[in-house]
């Protein structure tokens, strides 16, 4: 795949499919790595918050995701039974000449928590997202200081989005989740409302059907789920 014309997201940290055999999602090493990947242009970091109050890196497995994660625990016994690393041991191994998107999994987490880890960072940007459909989580993220940007991750009622009253509220980026709602209306719509597209590689079926869709609408912003 000829990458020149696009802007590539580590999605976890990891900077091709073989890197998750490697290396442990979300980790200090992979990160490393993908940062010093010219392709690379952003770096995606799943965050969440300990019961005493360190932001850290880690998705999880469904299980991990959707239940035990759910359970506040301290850093150390975190660290110790995942094998984690802090969101501030991180941003040390990452160029800042790179994107940063904080993909942001608990709601603890305040505007506070974000500007205090990156204080001092120099971040070509720094985009804030969240899984839910709805905004009232980010609006927490308001007023933020020149930087810091928004992304939407569209869920199936998508196409239903105010894109204008997202951009004036600080989305920058659009992020389509399933498919089917790849069209070129949708993308125009976001384009035309000053947001940028790109579409999530969650459920595609394989690689090839994801390259299509990349083709066949000039999609410039990818995962490296599929490199």
């Amino acid at each position: 795949m000829d990458l020149k014309d696009k802007i590539v997201l580590a999605h976890k940290g990891f900077f091709n499919k073989e890197a998750e055999k490697i290396y442990r999602e979300n980790s200090k090493e992979v990160c490393q790595i993908s940062s010093k990947k010219d392709y690379i242009s952003i770096i995606e970091l799943d965050v969440r918050k300990s019961k005493d109050g360190i932001l850290y890196c880690y998705h999880g497995s469904f299980f991990e995701y959707y239940f035990s994660l759910r359970t506040l625990r301290s850093f150390s016994d975190i660290e110790k039974k995942y094998g984690i690393d802090s969101l501030a041991e991180i941003l040390k191994v990452i160029t800042q000449d790179k994107i940063l998107l904080l993909d942001i999994k608990d709601k603890s987490i305040t505007k506070a928590d974000i500007l205090e880890v990156l204080e001092g960072k120099k971040f070509k940007e720094v985009v804030l997202g969240n899984t839910s459909s709805s905004t009232s989580f980010l609006d927490h993220f308001n007023d933020l200081p020149e930087g810091f940007v928004k992304i939407m991750n569209g869920n199936i009622f998508c196409k239903f989005y105010d894109l204008k009253k997202l951009r004036e509220k600080g989305y920058k980026y659009f992020e389509v989740v399933f498919p089917f709602q790849i069209n070129r209306k949708i993308i125009e719509n976001a384009s035309n409302n000053g947001l940028k597209f790109s579409c999530a590689p969650l459920f595609f079926l394989s690689k090839e059907s994801y390259l299509r869709k990349i083709d066949k609408y000039n999609i410039k912003r990818i995962s490296s789920d599929f490199i």
